[in-house]
């Protein structure tokens, strides 16, 4: 079997562009990618002045992916946003409110831009859309073809929750959301993309709390966590990773199918579990994860 090196974004944290206090603690947070954020964390009057703040922080961040939310098409503040963060630096943009294809098209031809103007490759950085609003779950399936950018999607269910009228902040707002935090794990798949990342646990002291909503995502087939808080990366991160007996089943699974293909069978079973060409396959991307995460973990 050929496989190529998952993707690592379990956790995808997020802190105010304009915050130095947070982002400086960005690099050390142990989040697989951390998004500098210009949108909802950032008051309107000091958006411009976030601007520098973000390019700043990109140069002192190692280790993980680096991004920046830039604001949406809707505030007019979009190109500008581009045009002030890109640099070599910087891996993804993560466009909030994503609605159609024509938005991923727009946001193509300004980093088009950006990146001849800053003497980089074109399609240096990466896209991550955020499907958070109710035209936006319809359209997920052409938003995830759009542009060879996309890196992933994430599911916004903070602002999904308010376009869809829910009455209540700290209620149980599960079951309004499950359409389309399911959906967008079909769209994202169906387009050849990665796992999407599920939306972010808003009480950020409720760590028992937010381990139930990792594993409840991680069920629906989400690959990651969009993250508002340092404290939120361990248990995401675990969650997402695959547990030590699921490593070591699936090693069992790997080498009891190898032998088996070597004999000429491709349908066996080991301790019980019948194992034909899907099931190794699956086998083999646990494997490839851990030995990921192995990798990125260490010192």
């Amino acid at each position: 079997m050929t496989h190529a090196s998952p993707l690592l974004l379990r956790s995808l944290l997020f802190a105010p562009a304009n915050e130095m206090r947070k982002t400086r603690k960005l690099g050390g947070s142990g989040a697989d990618a951390v998004v500098l954020d210009l949108e909802d964390a950032v008051a309107r009057e000091q958006k411009a002045a976030a601007r520098p703040l973000a390019r700043a922080a990109l140069r002192e961040i190692r280790g993980p992916l680096r991004c920046v939310r830039v604001n949406a098409f809707d505030t007019g503040l979009t190109a500008y946003d581009v045009a002030a963060v890109v640099c070599p630096e910087l891996d993804v943009v993560v466009l909030p409110k994503t609605e159609a294809p024509v938005d991923l098209r727009r946001l193509d031809a300004m980093l088009d831009a950006a990146e001849a103007a800053a003497d980089m490759p074109r399609g240096a950085v990466r896209v991550i859309p955020l499907i958070e609003t109710c035209v936006g779950v319809t359209a997920g399936a052409e938003i995830a073809r759009a542009s060879t950018r996309t890196l992933a999607l994430a599911f916004g269910s903070g602002d999904l929750g308010r376009d869809l009228a829910l009455p209540s902040i700290r209620g149980d707002l599960s079951a309004a959301l499950a359409y389309g935090r399911g959906k967008i794990v079909y769209d994202a798949r169906a387009a050849g993309l990665p796992a999407p990342l599920d939306g972010p646990y808003l009480n950020v002291r409720d760590g028992a709390g937010l381990e139930a909503d990792c594993r409840a995502a991680a069920a629906l087939g989400h690959g990651g966590k969009v993250l508002i808080h340092p404290d939120q990366v361990a248990i995401a991160n675990r969650v997402f990773g695959p547990q030590p007996d699921e490593v070591a089943f699936a090693r069992k699974i790997v080498a009891a199918f190898a032998a088996a293909e070597a004999e000429g069978s491709a349908a066996i079973a080991v301790d019980g579990v019948f194992v034909d060409y899907p099931i190794a396959v699956k086998a083999q991307a646990i494997l490839d994860l851990a030995e990921a995460i192995a990798a990125r973990e260490q010192p």
